[in-house]
């Protein structure tokens, strides 16, 4: 037998509400809610003492999630996690929790708001009355969205790091430089796979002041972490410049100018790899159009089809030699200079 299809008016309504999924997936994480089940099933009321929260509207808030396979809510009022509540646990390798909170945050919440501003103007809408700033100079003027977003940041890092690692021969240099490279989930699993390199972080001061403390409490010296701007110059030289998620921040015009930063920093046979998403046709390219729409509300950037990247490169004096494709939606872009 086939099951009944929804019908087209009632998908759209699944659609529309997923913005208050969206805002409840971010409160429950900001909450803890998932760490507090770590341990097994709890009571709504239990859980409503230790987070805070008023018990009938923490109930419904989880009743809702559980319909979508979000937790599992008992009839007496038991809650428990599921495989996909137990991704927002701040202990599971790969946690989403960064990342939900930070989609919940004002900062976020207020730019998915502008998105009329966006589309009617073709400019950032967290950027709107902010005439002369980027989204990382505002996001430096408040620390705890600061520190969300590096959280979220970092979580996605160490689930992208696996992937990429296994796809690309890293090994293979000895002077290896992470431009916005952030708190070094990445760097930290390159140095897994490439016992010999040396690699550099090399982020914008406030970010570095915390990849040099998560450092020190890793241990081991060959990685070290540089401030400075990408804009000015990247350290040299070096055999491989790697980026993840940092050229699809930037307008065509300021991609080029980091990527001809990159190409001045390369010895001799050096490469750039970027790690991004490909705009590409299928389902399977959705996840990029929908951070296209993150790119365009936040920092004004975009996401970009092979032959985009290619046009890119080729302005900094690069050529593009190949696209890897990772077991994520991440693709490596190896370029060569010319």
């Amino acid at each position: 037998m086939t099951a009944p299809s929804i019908p087209p008016h009632a998908q759209m309504m699944q659609l529309v509400n997923g913005q208050l999924v969206s805002r409840a997936l971010g409160l429950v994480a900001e909450l803890g809610v998932p760490d507090h089940l770590a341990a097994g099933p709890r009571s709504t009321a239990d859980l409503a003492s230790s987070t805070g929260a008023d018990e009938d509207a923490l109930h419904r808030v989880l009743r809702m999630l559980a319909g979508l396979g979000i937790f599992t809510v008992h009839p007496d009022r038991r809650v428990e996690n599921t495989a996909l509540s137990d991704t927002l646990r701040s202990d599971t390798p790969g946690s989403v929790r960064g990342y939900a909170r930070w989609f919940g945050t004002s900062l976020h919440w207020q730019a998915v708001g502008d998105l009329d501003h966006s589309v009617r103007t073709g400019e950032s809408a967290l950027l709107k009355h902010r005439s002369g700033q980027n989204v990382f100079e505002i996001l430096a003027e408040d620390p705890v969205a600061q520190a969300t977003f590096n959280d979220a940041m970092t979580g996605l890092s160490l689930t992208d790091a696996q992937a990429i690692t296994t796809a690309y021969d890293f090994a293979r240099f000895r002077r290896i430089v992470d431009v916005g490279g952030g708190h070094g989930a990445l760097a930290q699993g390159i140095a897994a796979v490439a016992a010999e390199s040396q690699i550099t972080i090399y982020d914008l001061p406030h970010v570095i002041e915390g990849t040099r403390r998560r450092l020190a409490a890793a241990g081991g010296d060959r990685i070290t972490a540089r401030a400075g701007s990408f804009f000015d110059g990247v350290p040299g030289p070096v055999d491989l410049c790697v980026m993840k998620h940092i050229i699809h921040d930037w307008s065509d015009d300021q991609a080029a100018a980091i990527l001809t930063n990159c190409r001045a920093a390369l010895a001799d046979d050096g490469r750039v790899v970027l790690c991004e998403m490909v705009v590409t046709g299928g389902p399977e390219g959705l996840p990029a159009l929908v951070l296209d729409i993150e790119m365009l509300l936040g920092p004004g950037g975009r996401e970009r089809t092979r032959e985009e990247f290619e046009a890119l490169f080729a302005t900094a004096g690069l050529r593009l030699d190949r696209t890897i494709p990772t077991r994520s939606p991440i693709h490596l872009l190896e370029a060569t200079a010319v």
